[in-house]
Formats: C-alpha cells, structure tokens, sequence
C-alpha cells in the first residue's frame, strides 16, 4: 500500500510540473508582458556557488552595510542563501511573478535585512544596489545592461549566471568547466 501511495504521489507531481509548463508555453505565446519577463528558472548548480563565494567575499571584507539587488529573483533562492549569512547588508529581491513573490515572503518571513517587490524589474531603480546578481535569459540582457546604466549612480558590481550583458564592460569571465547550457558567470563593473 505504500508503494502505491509513494507512486501515486509521483505521478501527481509530475502531471502538476507539466500542467505548469503548459502553462508557461501558453502565457509565453498569448501574453505581451509574461514574454518580456521569463519564467522562473532558479539559480543552482556551480554558477549559483560561484557567484554566492564571490559575493560573500566581497560582503565579508566590507566596512559598510551593502546593499544586494537580484532582479528577477524567482524564490529567493541566491539572495536569502546570502542573507542569511550577512545579516548586517541588505538585500532585495524583484519578482514580477506573483506565486513565485508569496514563496520568497514565505521562505524569508523570519529574515529582517531582505526585502522582495513585486513587480516588472524595469519599473525598479537599479541604482540604490551596491552589487546586483542575475540569472536572467538572453532576450532581456541588452535592455537589462541599458536599465542598469541609465539608473547607476555609483560604483556596482554585476554577476550575471550565463548570460553576458553585451552593453557592460566585462572585467571576468568565469568559466565552470560545462559544455552545455548553462555554464560561465561573468563580472562587470562600472
């Protein structure tokens, strides 16, 4: 019986994650705004490590409080990770996706230095962050690079998982080693 049950449980799971992407295929193709903020994709894997090391070394040898802005930050996964560890910087998540927005208040509910938004991330000020950690897809990163420097109003560093921002000065490319998909973090500065 609880063989069954565990299955059953299996492949409840699976027909909801389809049902979901269906969703997202649908909403790509008949709404205007859902195209021009792709769906959730959460950072994982060696390029979110690479960024959180990165990120926390810079935090750790800070004298001042930091403010870390993830636009398009799905669940919070990268900047509560973070938070968690400096409680003395802030950070601060945008989410268009009002599902994935309840979670990130949820999962942070008991943190005092995040704060998540929810709205379309080009409607934000960029320029309030000290460093901004990304993982967005290929369409947005010209109009990303764009909103980050009409907005700049000092000095910001920029992790971007896999995608380049081709109107940003490069400083670092870090190569991970994979072959396929999603693969390198690049670092910008201005």
């Amino acid at each position: 019986m609880a063989i069954f049950c565990i299955t059953a449980l299996i492949y409840f799971l699976i027909l909801i994650a389809l049902i979901w992407m269906w969703v997202v295929i649908i909403k790509l193709f008949i709404n205007k705004e859902y195209r021009e903020c792709p769906p959730y994709i959460p950072s994982f894997g060696k390029e979110k490590r690479i960024i959180i090391e990165k990120v926390s070394d810079t935090l750790k040898n800070s004298k001042k409080p930091l403010t870390i802005l993830d636009p398009g930050c799905g669940t919070g996964t990268l900047v509560i990770d973070l938070a968690k560890k400096f409680s003395e910087h802030q950070f601060i998540g945008i989410e268009w996706n009002k599902f994935s927005y309840m979670i990130c208040r949820l999962r942070a509910r008991k943190l005092k230095n995040i704060d998540f938004v929810c709205d379309n991330m080009f409607n934000q000020n960029f320029g309030k962050a000290d460093i901004i950690v990304c993982f967005l897809m290929d369409p947005l990163m010209k109009r990303f690079g764009e909103k980050i420097l009409h907005d700049n109003i000092k000095s910001q560093t920029i992790y971007s998982n896999t995608f380049k921002i081709p109107n940003l000065p490069l400083v670092e490319e870090i190569k991970t080693g994979k072959k396929m998909l999603f693969k390198n973090v690049y670092v910008y500065r201005l």
